[in-house]
């Protein structure tokens, strides 16, 4: 990864938290400089919009003047109902040629008013055959957009690169672990509301798809069943106390999480297999799990069970250099799954779209 004289700061905008993320680099690697996040209330982003723009402002500014991050450039990214992605097939064409058609081009492909949507295009493979190329469109709307970047702007921030949660994934695996050439891998990133799947064959995004639900949903159960706040929720499902593991309310959560998992699982899987029954192509060989929601031990033992490939967990950091008299190494390490974003942000640079 060659970073430009100027890195932005990744910021990822979750629905359960805001995350900031600065790298830098010299001859002996990349350092990470700054990495902190702020949780959001229940209902400020929902489905990738946001809802309470005063709410997700306020925590944004906190985390900008706690990190002097002020004036900053930065990477922000949507996912969710806002974004559409297609690898689609064209006549071959220049890039030239495919920039000023794609506008009509894109308008079979979406859903929605080619005047409400920003519309992005990757040459993946240009001689694809019978004088067609693979191409991989992005449509975005710009209702969408423009309420991240004047939220960060607001915040104080400048907004430089626009990306797509599961394409700043793709980025941070491929720079901490690189991607295979001559296999398919499948990239899982489960946020709190969107669960992104991104199945990669030698090397090329060949299917991508936004589930919208994600770990909150294990939240809501703890709330509905255990009749606690969102906050005592939370903290039962990430482990509450040294005690819980004795306790009635530790299998209550464990029975909980395996019947959301057990959903989330299923979903996954019906994405695979309809990728499997309209592709032609080798089989997913190994799953990467990224996102907050990733973390449930019981969700790694389904989805290698039900998919029957082996799965881990990525680890965002694993190729950055960390002082360790700067951070905390154990909680970084135990924040990281849900860094894949912000980390994959990061590691942009002013100069990329």
């Amino acid at each position: 990864m060659a970073f430009g004289n100027k890195h932005v700061v990744g910021v990822d905008i979750g629905s359960h938290s805001i995350k900031v993320c600065q790298l830098s680099e010299n001859r002996k690697g990349v350092f990470l400089q700054k990495f902190d996040m702020a949780p959001l209330p229940p209902e400020c982003v929902v489905e990738g919009a946001i809802m309470n723009f005063a709410q997700v402002q306020d925590r944004l500014s906190h985390l900008v003047q706690a990190n002097k991050l002020k004036g900053q450039p930065v990477a922000l990214s949507i996912s969710g109902h806002a974004v559409i992605i297609k690898k689609i097939s064209l006549p071959e064409m220049s890039q030239a040629e495919l920039d000023s058609s794609i506008a009509w081009e894109a308008e079979q492909y979406i859903p929605f008013d080619i005047k409400e949507v920003n519309v992005d295009v990757q040459i993946l493979d240009p001689k694809a055959g019978q004088g067609q190329m693979d191409v991989l469109l992005v449509a975005a709307k710009k209702d969408v957009i423009n309420d991240y970047v004047s939220v960060a702007t607001k915040a104080g921030l400048t907004p430089a690169v626009m990306d797509v949660d599961t394409f700043a994934v793709q980025n941070m695996f491929e720079w901490n672990y690189s991607l295979p050439g001559n296999e398919t891998i499948c990239l899982i990133n489960i946020g709190a509301s969107v669960i992104g799947i991104n199945i990669i064959a030698n090397g090329i995004t060949q299917f991508t798809r936004d589930i919208t639900m994600g770990g909150g949903v294990l939240t809501e159960e703890i709330q509905r069943f255990m009749h606690v706040s969102y906050e005592e929720a939370e903290h039962y499902k990430v482990g509450g106390s040294e005690t819980l593991s004795s306790s009635s309310v530790f299998r209550e959560v464990q029975r909980l999480a395996e019947r959301v998992s057990t959903t989330l699982v299923t979903e996954i899987q019906r994405s695979v297999e309809f990728h499997k029954a309209t592709s032609v192509g080798e089989d997913i060989s190994r799953v990467y799990l990224a996102g907050g929601g990733s973390q449930t031990p019981v969700l790694l033992r389904l989805l290698e069970s039900k998919l029957q490939v082996p799965a881990e967990l990525v680890n965002p950091f694993k190729n950055v250099l960390i002082d360790a008299g700067r951070f905390d190494i154990g909680l970084l390490q135990r924040m990281a799954p849900a860094a894949g974003v912000v980390v994959g942000l990061a590691l942009r640079r002013v100069s990329e779209k």
